[in-house]
């Protein structure tokens, strides 16, 4: 059983696609952090 599961996630800024076909599953008890450079929009 997922906590959170995320398929096929698509993002656009602005109209250029950064992010594509992301799947994602998180289990109850799971830790993630998503990392990337200052002034990536990770919040």
């Amino acid at each position: 059983m997922s906590a959170i599961e995320v398929k096929n996630l698509v993002k656009k800024f602005h109209g250029q696609t950064v992010l594509h076909g992301i799947d994602l599953e998180v289990k109850p008890g799971e830790v993630v952090a998503i990392i990337g450079p200052s002034g990536s929009a990770k919040a």
